[in-house]
């Protein structure tokens, strides 16, 4: 039987939260600029029974069976904002999928909302909490599958901020982190699509004061490039979660991986693939498909995609790419029948960088090219940006010239300004996809490398964007 209770500056309550944050805590948390320390949350105990918060609080919320803690939360109410902080929500592996997470969360976000009704004599606006950003690479492995957990806090009724949220560093000995993104649960109807973003930057401000212990948040450089960001936007877009992870109920995208030259995927795959593109210089030939999906590569993974609207359907749609350590590359899309013009691209663009971030935690985006007549609107909608460079595309079939294309760049997530791409890092991107996507055995002696070291050093060495 779980049992909830809220934590005090008790000794025996010091004990439990003890066992908590060694037991379950630490292990939730592997990434140290994220954690906060036991000693603090003691010390916040500690002032709470000292009348210290006054018209805020906080509450560290834990769950137990037979005794044994199994999951627990740590929040803020936030007086000046109107607003709850859920700080930190751990449940044990063992007591996932039970209903312990909900029955914390529940839990939390009654104290809360009883803060706001005894502290301001109001209904609480919103409750906000960090989460790792599932579409961004993080320095520590995560403990838990990132779009898995994604689909929980959408399921609680929780979307993400669309800004650019940082967390300061939790003391001198602590960094920045910069992989979270900030969810918001707002109750007040007008804000279900968008939030304001005077509110918004209320909430940080606010947070970074009684969570953190920044006691000036204007002297702190992360507060400044948020509030300057939030200071120049009316609202903030409140995203669904689900779509954020490419799935969307009322447009099923379905991903089936082609394994095998031999399936029916494969077949139907090729079929698409050929009513698609027309041969020309930007086309491969069908038996290097053929020799992808059988290919060992030491330094990347191939993915070829049957998509559809279920699992029972035809593929009515294909996606082919690559993902590196440094880097992925986008091979070939196509949408036919009830795919195509459906705004299903983002939700595919989505999928692959979770795909992507599988099988190399530590690259940072992709790259993808263009014929010179291609229409980039959609990829300009998804988040590429062209790189204003001269680039020849390698040749794709025997006999064939290397012809001029577009190179785009796409960093993982979300984006709020022109990707930072240093010329050395463009260069050994390019470097492994010329391994990896074209089998150059010497990258840094082709004519498209080489191509590529003209025009940035053209460009006086930097990396520009249209």
């Amino acid at each position: 039987m779980i049992a909830l209770s809220e934590l005090s500056d008790s000794d025996a309550d010091q004990s439990r939260l003890r066992a908590f944050y060694e037991s379950i805590y630490v292990e939730q948390f592997p990434d140290r600029n994220e954690r906060e320390s036991l000693e603090n949350m003691q010390r916040y105990l500690g002032l709470k029974a000292q009348g210290w918060y006054g018209a805020n609080n906080y509450h560290i919320v834990l769950a137990t069976d037979a005794g044994v803690p199994v999951g627990g939360s740590i929040s803020d109410f936030l007086a000046e904002a109107e607003a709850g902080v859920i700080e930190f929500l751990a449940v044990t592996p063992g007591a996932q999928r039970g209903g312990v997470g909900r029955a914390v969360l529940d839990e939390t976000e009654r104290l809360l909302a009883l803060d706001a009704e005894r502290g301001i004599q109001a209904p609480i606006a919103c409750i906000v909490a960090e989460m790792n950003d599932p579409r961004r690479p993080a320095g520590v492995p995560d403990n838990m599958d990132p779009a898995a957990r994604t689909l929980i806090w959408h399921r609680w009724g929780y979307r993400g901020l669309d800004f650019p949220y940082v967390q300061p560093a939790l003391s001198e000995e602590q960094g920045s982190v910069e992989n979270l993104i900030l969810l918001a649960k707002p109750f007040r109807p007008e804000w279900q699509r968008a939030l304001p973003a005077r509110g918004v930057e209320r909430i940080v401000h606010e947070y970074l004061r009684w969570a953190m212990r920044i006691e000036a948040p204007a002297q702190c450089v992360e507060y400044r490039g948020m509030a300057a960001h939030l200071g120049s936007h009316p609202e903030v877009n409140a995203l669904s979660l689900a779509e954020y992870v490419g799935r969307d109920a009322e447009r099923p995208l379905v991903v089936r991986e082609v394994r095998s030259a031999e399936s029916a995927d494969f077949s139907a795959v090729m079929a698409l693939y050929r009513a698609a593109f027309d041969g020309g210089p930007h086309c491969i030939d069908e038996r290097e498909f053929r020799r992808a999906l059988g290919a060992e590569r030491a330094e990347a993974a191939y993915h070829l995609w049957a998509l559809g609207r279920s699992e029972a359907s035809a593929p009515e749609g294909f996606a082919s790419f690559f993902a590196s350590e440094r880097a992925g590359f986008g091979g070939y899309v196509a949408f036919s029948g009830e795919l195509r013009r459906s705004g299903r691209f983002p939700l595919l663009v989505a999928r692959i960088e979770e795909q992507m971030l599988r099988d190399y935690p530590g690259a940072r985006g992709w790259y993808a090219e263009a014929a010179l007549d291609r229409d980039l609107a959609p990829l300009l909608r998804a988040g590429f940006r062209e790189l204003a460079l001269e680039y020849v595309q390698p040749p794709l079939r025997a006999g064939l010239a290397r012809v001029p294309a577009r190179l785009l760049y796409r960093p993982f997530g979300r984006s709020y300004a022109a990707p930072r791409l240093g010329s050395d890092e463009l260069l050994e991107d390019v470097e492994g996809i010329l391994r990896a996507v074209y089998a150059v055995a010497d990258s840094r002696a082709d004519a498209t490398y080489l191509r590529l070291v003209s025009s940035l050093d053209a460009s006086g060495g930097r990396v520009r964007v249209r």
